[in-house]
C-alpha cells in the first residue's frame, strides 16, 4: 500500500477542475510544510542511522544473518534504508520550500524512480509484514516440524519469501516503467503531481490497493494478535505458569507493528476503497483525513527501525561507540622444576 493523497486522483470520470477544486479544498487540512519538513528532519536522522546500523550487524554477523526469523527484518531495513535515502530526501527538499516543488528542475527519470520508490516500496512493506506475521505462526509453533532440514527450510521459508519479493519487484516495474497508460508527468508539482497513470486503470488499481494494501494491512494485524492469542493459550493449556516478562518484547514488537497498520495503513486502504467502490457520490468521502494519512504515512518507515532494535537486545551494547573494554588480568604461572620451556608463562584473561 503506497504513502498517496488518493482521493484526487482516483479516476471517476471527473474533469481537471474537479480534480484542482478538490487539491484547493484539501491544502488546508496538510500539516503545513514547516511542521513536514522539521519533523521529518528531526525523525529521518535518528532512523536513517538505527537502520544503517541494524543492516551493518545483521549482515556481518553469521548468527544474525542466519537466523531465519532476521531474514524478513533484513529485506524490510533494506526497503527503509532505499526510502530514507532517496524518498524522505526529495519530499524535505520540497517542503522546505514550502511543499509544492524542489530545488531542482525534476525529470521523467526522476520521476519514475521517485514513483517506483514512493509506491513500490511502501507497497513492498506492507506485502512483507504480512508475510512475516504468517511465518511467525510457523517460527514459533512448528519449527520442528516444518524447518528441521535443509530442504525444508528451502521450501517453507525461502521459496515462499523469494517468491513474494519477485512478484512484488516484477509488478511494480510493470505498473511504473511499462503501464498500459501513458505516464504524464507534473515537473512542477509535488512528486511529478503523485499520479501514475496506472492509477486510472480500475483493475490494476484495485488489484493494488485490495490486495497489496488493505488485504496486506489485515492479514498481517489478524496474524500478530492470533499469535499472541497462541502463546497465551498454550501457557494456559499446559498449565505452566505464565512468565510475562519472558513473552514481554514479542508482545511489544507484534503490538507495536499492529498499531502502526491499525491507525496508519488500514483506515487509509478502507477511505480509498470506499472511494473507489462508492462512485461519485462517495469521492469525497474521506478526503479530509487523507492528507493527514499521508503525513503519518512516512512514520511507519521511521518507527521500523527501532521496533527491530528493540528486538536485538543483543545489539544494545553495541549502540555506544566507545564501549569500554572489561579489565584483564594477568596470571603469572611457574612450570615445576626441570619442565622444558620458559621458567614463567603469561596468561591473560578477561574478568
Amino acid at each position: 500500500m503506497m504513502r498517496h493523497i488518493k482521493s484526487d486522483n482516483i479516476s471517476n470520470g471527473e474533469t481537471d477542475s474537479t480534480t484542482d477544486a478538490e487539491e484547493s479544498e484539501l491544502q488546508p487540512t496538510i500539516p503545513p510544510s514547516a511542521v513536514q519538513f522539521w519533523t521529518f528532519l528531526i525523525f529521518e536522522i535518528p532512523s536513517l542511522a538505527c537502520t544503517i546500523f541494524l543492516l551493518y550487524h545483521l549482515i556481518l554477523n553469521k548468527r544474525l544473518r542466519t537466523a531465519l526469523h532476521n531474514h524478513i527484518v533484513m529485506i524490510l531495513l533494506f526497503l527503509t534504508l532505499i526510502i530514507e535515502i532517496f524518498d524522505n530526501p526529495l519530499y524535505i527538499d520540497a517542503y522546505r520550500l514550502g511543499g509544492n516543488m524542489n530545488s531542482f528542475a525534476l525529470t521523467p527519470g526522476i520521476c519514475l524512480m521517485w514513483w517506483f520508490i514512493d509506491v513500490g516500496f511502501y507497497g513492498a512493506i506492507s506485502v512483507l509484514l504480512a508475510w512475516g506475521a504468517l511465518e511467525r505462526h510457523i517460527l514459533v509453533f512448528h519449527h520442528h516440524q516444518l524447518l528441521r532440514t535443509r530442504k525444508q527450510r528451502l521450501w517453507i521459508h525461502y521459496f515462499p519469501l523469494s517468491i513474494i519479493s519477485l512478484y512484488i519487484l516484477v509488478f511494480y516495474i510493470i505498473v511504473i516503467f511499462f503501464p498500459p497508460c501513458t505516464n504524464v508527468f507534473n515537473l512542477e508539482s509535488l512528486a511529478c503531481g503523485i499520479t501514475p497513470c496506472y492509477e486510472q486503470v480500475p483493475l490494476l488499481n484495485s488489484w493494488d490497493y485490495l490486495g497489496n494494501g488493505i488485504l496486506c494491512t489485515f492479514i498481517e494485524t489478524v496474524c500478530s494478535v492470533a499469535l499472541i492469542v497462541r502463546v497465551l493459550w498454550q501457557k494456559r493449556r499446559l498449565h505452566q505458569p505464565m512468565n510475562w516478562r519472558k513473552h514481554r518484547k514479542m508482545a511489544v514488537q507484534i503490538l507495536s507493528i499492529s498499531c502502526i497498520s491499525l491507525t496508519i495503513v488500514f483506515p487509509q486502504s478502507l477511505i480509498i476503497v470506499i472511494q473507489q467502490v462508492g462512485g461519485p457520490s462517495m469521492s469525497n468521502f474521506g478526503a479530509g483525513a487523507m492528507p493527514y494519512f499521508f503525513y503519518l504515512y512516512t512514520f511507519v518507515v521511521f518507527l521500523l527501525p527501532f521496533i527491530s532494535l528493540g528486538c536485538l537486545p543483543e545489539l544494545w551494547p553495541k549502540l555506544l561507540f566507545f564501549w569500554p573494554n572489561r579489565p584483564s588480568t594477568v596470571d603469572i604461572i611457574t612450570p615445576p622444576q626441570g619442565a622444558l620451556g620458559p621458567s614463567t608463562i603469561v596468561r591473560s584473561r578477561r574478568t
